[in-house]
């Protein structure tokens, strides 16, 4: 196979995988992720499904992102624009659709946890593949770009996530524990699934 048609194809799985989590993190009403966490607010707010205000809240980024900083454009961007909150509406409605009792704590938790790792994964095989970054991940990078540099990424990536989160809540979505979860272990599970799967994957050495 093409290193690039490979690092296309696993881009769309990558970001397939997000999807599923965040449905799956949906379900289990512990928290989402900090840009999940907004957009379920303002969409429930608007009346509009995830998916959809998804895509018009990203588009609107989107402007921003090729005004500021296009080259962090790519077919990543797009892919991750477009398919991640109908992936996770499909999983949550499909789920109501089978019509549950309510969860237990033990299940709630487990969906917790399966969200955090699929979403490590997903996340590390999209960004591994460097294609391109979603709008919202692009956002502390323009915010360093706009300081000259005066801030770390690390700072401007908190000052993001901690202003989603907010308004999130403003607007009524859940911030449970699962939103701290996924703040502290994201980054920490992602960087050990780059260096053990993703890397070696997507660049495998090259044979003697």
């Amino acid at each position: 196979m093409r290193k690039s048609t490979k690092r296309i194809l696993v881009v769309i799985f990558g970001n397939v995988l997000l999807g599923i989590a965040i449905g799956v993190l949906r379900i289990g009403g512990m928290g989402t992720d900090p840009f999940a966490t907004m957009n379920l607010g303002v969409s429930s707010t608007l009346g509009l499904t995830f998916g959809v205000y998804q895509v018009i809240f990203n588009a609107l980024l989107f402007i921003v992102l090729i005004a500021n900083s296009r080259e962090l454009i790519g077919f990543g961007t797009l892919i991750n624009m477009t398919i991640l909150g109908f992936i996770s509406d499909f999983i949550v409605f499909g789920f109501d659709g089978l019509a549950f009792d309510e969860l237990s704590l033990f299940v709630r938790l487990t969906l917790l946890f399966l969200g955090i790792i699929l979403s490590s994964l997903g996340l590390s095989l999209y960004v591994t593949a460097n294609l391109g970054v979603s709008p919202y991940d692009a956002l502390p990078l323009m915010i360093q770009k706009a300081t000259g540099q005066k801030l770390s990424f690390g700072v401007a990536r908190i000052i993001v996530d901690v202003t989603a989160v907010l308004i999130g809540f403003l607007f009524g979505a859940i911030v449970g524990v699962g939103t701290l979860m996924i703040a502290l272990l994201l980054g920490p599970l992602t960087t050990v699934i780059n260096k053990r799967i993703s890397e070696p994957f997507i660049y495998p050495k090259a044979r003697l």
